[in-house]
């Protein structure tokens, strides 16, 4: 056929010619006329399956040729629909014999060319030729061609006046719907008028989208159904034979218009939704929604039922209400393989919203629409049923008003009728929502909730979960304070401490009120180590400026009411307070942890918060803690004489005890190696007496071995020898200093030996010449500390030592030597 002329139908012309009358140019039968551009391959197709099929046993028995029905074909093979009509004629051209016929078909590749007209709609109609045309050369058939007498509405009104006309049309266009499937029969009418079989054809092809029904063929009538490979087959009555009893089974869906009987067939889900609609509906409507659940059924698939469902939306306005179908709707809208206009979505969308509250499938519309692009008033209009199913899932009721008003009114309302236990899901829905209730507008039941709220602290609530947290924590704050000046305060002061806090602490900004204070003291006893060190400091800046009578209460009670300071903590906090007496009841707690943390010995950490709380007057009952704390001013004041560089009283620090020396010894050996000459130092070690050379003799080791500094370093290894013959040294505390040495003779590089006999030199020669000895090693070591042994085993049978002997060697030399 033509190609490159889709929008028209070629035309052929087939029967018996006398010679020069056909194509061939010969006598007989063969294609007496086409428009131009017919293919050989349509020629061939339409002389296989469509011409018109003459009765033999008619034929013999010499009929009218009046009686011969006319046939009508259609076929779809290799890309080419072919319809045609068929007359028959009698005898041949050359008058002889019979079976003459005309057949007129008509072919196209472009399925558009039918319109949207099914083939068996062209039964009857005015353009078919009946006669050979003058040359071999006939015209095309425009495309959309006009029908014959079986228009939409009358077939549906023939189906209706027909017997049970409904349920054969079910029958009917099941048994079309099937033929293509697997396992699906082909279907055979059996009837004496060709117009009524059309008819039926007709009635169950328009029910099919135009793409599916022009797939379809079919044969009116056939002589031979078992050589017809058609879809569709009609045979006469005359020669139907067994073919005309449904109850056989010959491999046909049979439908006997005789008798009217058919074979038993289940009617198809398409056939159910179709039949009944177009029965009742306007039936261009109802073929229009045909046409559009196919287009939505994309390339040649049969439509699901969400696909005519939409169709029927949309073209025929038809709703979902109470069909329980809206989940397959928003289904649909997320499932379309393309995006679909407006036209289409909006009425779906609207179906849905008009259905009632289904909420799982209003809460997947948004996301099913979105890709497709919805007006802004429908979107709006999907959010706010979708939020009121919410809202009515979560309070069990319909509030009143949801068709009015902004989101945000709706939540207000269902807020002051919801269940307490129930006003998280409903706040957290609002967060979800974007919407922002006014907590003043549903008072009575955010009162209900926060009451609810601070009797169930177990249940796990998140307020940052709420866009209006902080106004519902205002609430609850306020709800527990008044609880805490209740005579059953302490019970809820154990509920912040267990719960509260974690959710109230960010919260706390006026500590002269019970609850912020309990609140920030809960936080700090239950945060972490880095939580705890910011709140503390938040605490304590916050008060800094507050009265000075009354700052150290408030400071202790916002901190440090429910948990133990550490030293460092104890430390911040008694520095913040203004130099007066500490109140009584602050003097208590600050002895209590003093109590807790100050060890015996000392240590300089502890000696300082010491300090700072005597500053503020005596802890009564601690006379211990007050004897370290003066004795360690008389430490600080002689270390403040001696850098000044003033010299100190002789006896300045006998009154000094060693677990005193002991925790400032860093302090005391950083003043002689950093602040004197190392002459004046060893005067001073010296003169001192008491327990500072023992004290020495255990902090100046570890400045030995100090790379960066190590002039410094050897300083120390001079003070330390200086300090081994000083008055008071025990011999215990010499013989561990002089191995000590001995080991960092071995360690020590040229440099630094040399360094330290230089410092020597210029302090004390008997010192410097003792000092080469011990680094020669000219007396052998054993003797003094074999004494040394000696005597301490005595000491342990508790037998007393003939006499005192130094262990070093150098110290043999009478005091007034030194």
């Amino acid at each position: 056929m033509n190609e490159t002329e889709p929008s028209r139908f070629d035309s052929l012309y087939y029967t018996d010619c006398v010679p020069g009358q056909g194509l061939r140019g010969g006598a007989g039968f063969q294609f007496q006329a086409v428009s131009p551009g017919v293919s050989h391959d349509t020629m061939s197709l339409v002389q296989r399956t469509s011409l018109y099929e003459a009765p033999v046993a008619w034929m013999r028995e010499q009929r009218e040729v009046a009686d011969y029905p006319p046939s009508l074909t259609h076929v779809h093979a290799d890309g080419v629909y072919a319809t045609a009509r068929g007359r028959y004629l009698g005898t041949e051209a050359n008058g002889v014999r019979e079976g003459n016929q005309f057949t007129h078909a008509v072919a196209t590749t472009d399925p558009d060319a039918y319109g949207l007209v099914r083939p068996a709609q062209l039964w009857e109609a005015p353009w078919w030729v009946e006669k050979p045309a003058p040359t071999t050369q006939c015209e095309p058939v425009a495309a959309d061609p006009e029908a014959g007498p079986w228009g939409m509405d009358a077939l549906r009104e023939w189906v209706l006046g027909r017997p049970d006309g409904e349920e054969w049309l079910l029958a009917v266009h099941s048994a079309f719907d099937l033929v293509h499937e697997s396992g699906g029969r082909r279907v055979l009418f059996v009837g004496a008028d060709s117009t009524e079989v059309v008819g039926w054809i007709a009635a169950g092809t328009v029910l099919m989208a135009q793409r599916r029904a022009l797939r379809l063929g079919f044969r009116v009538f056939a002589t031979n159904p078992r050589q017809s490979r058609h879809d569709v087959l009609a045979v006469h009555d005359d020669w139907a034979g067994s073919f005309g009893d449904p109850a056989r089974d010959n491999g046909f869906t049979v439908f006997n218009l005789t008798t009217g009987r058919h074979s038993d067939i289940e009617f198809t889900e398409s056939a159910r939704f179709w039949v009944p609609r177009f029965l009742r509906e306007d039936p261009y409507d109802v073929v229009d929604a045909i046409e559009l659940a196919q287009r939505f059924a994309v390339t040649e698939a049969r439509p699901s039922a969400s696909d005519r469902l939409v169709a029927v939306i949309v073209a025929l306005g038809e709703t979902t209400a109470g069909d329980g179908h809206t989940g397959d709707l928003v289904r649909w809208l997320a499932d379309c393989p393309s995006p679909q206009p407006e036209e289409v979505v909006q009425p779906v969308v609207e179906a849905v919203l008009a259905a009632g509250p289904d909420i799982t499938a209003l809460r997947a519309l948004p996301g099913a629409t979105e890709w497709h692009g919805v007006g802004r008033e429908l979107a709006d209009r999907a959010v706010r049923a979708l939020f009121q199913a919410e809202l009515t899932q979560i309070t069990g009721v319909v509030t009143a008003g949801a068709e009015a008003g902004s989101l945000a009114r709706m939540a207000e309302t269902a807020a002051n009728v919801v269940a307490p236990d129930r006003m998280d899901k409903l706040l957290s829905l609002c967060t979800r929502f974007n919407v922002r209730p006014n907590v003043g507008a549903f008072a009575e039941g955010a009162r209900r909730f926060t009451g609810w709220w601070l009797e169930n602290k177990e249940i796990p609530l998140d307020p940052d979960a709420w866009s209006c947290g902080a106004e519902m924590i205002d609430l609850l704050r306020d709800e527990l304070a008044a609880r805490l000046e209740e005579p059953d305060g302490t019970y809820y002061r154990h509920d912040i401490m267990e719960v509260w806090w974690k959710i109230l602490a960010d919260t706390a900004t006026d500590f002269t009120t019970a609850l912020d204070c309990e609140v920030t003291a809960s936080a700090i006893a239950g945060g972490d180590p880095g939580y705890r060190e910011k709140m503390i400091e938040y605490v304590l800046h916050s008060l800094r400026s507050a009265d000075p009578e009354t700052r150290g209460h408030l400071m202790w009670r916002a901190t440090f009411a429910h948990s133990l300071p550490t030293i460092a903590e104890l430390t911040s906090l008694l520095k913040m307070l203004a130099p007066v007496p500490l109140e009584a009841w602050l003097g208590v707690e600050v002895g209590k942890a003093l109590d807790a943390l100050v060890h015996v010995p000392p240590s300089a950490e502890e000696l300082d918060v010491l300090t700072l709380a005597y500053a503020h007057g005596d802890l009564p009952e601690r006379r211990q803690f007050a004897d370290f704390a003066r004795q360690d001013k008389g430490l600080k004041d002689w270390l403040k004489v001696v850098s000044s560089g003033r010299a100190p009283r002789p006896a300045g620090l006998r009154q000094i005890t060693e677990p005193i020396l002991t925790a400032r010894a860093a302090e005391i050996a950083a003043v002689l190696l950093d602040r004197l000459p190392i002459g004046d130092a060893g005067k001073l070690i010296e003169q001192s007496g008491g327990a500072l050379p023992a004290v020495l003799l255990r902090e100046l080791p570890s400045h030995w071995y100090v790379p960066d500094l190590p002039r410094r370093a050897d300083t120390a290894v001079a003070l330390t020898f200086m300090a081994v013959g000083a008055s008071g040294t025990s011999e215990q505390s010499a013989v561990r200093a002089e191995d000590a040495l001995q080991k960092w003779l071995d360690r020590a590089e040229k440099q630094s030996l040399t360094r330290v006999t230089r410092l020597l030199d210029a302090t004390d020669q008997r010192v410097a010449e003792e000092w080469r000895q011990f680094r020669a090693k000219a007396v052998k070591p054993t003797g003094q500390t074999a004494r040394a042994k000696q005597r301490d085993a005595k000491a342990a049978k508790g037998e007393k030592s003939a006499k005192s002997e130094k262990a070093a060697r150098w110290l043999r030399r009478p005091n007034k030597d030194r």
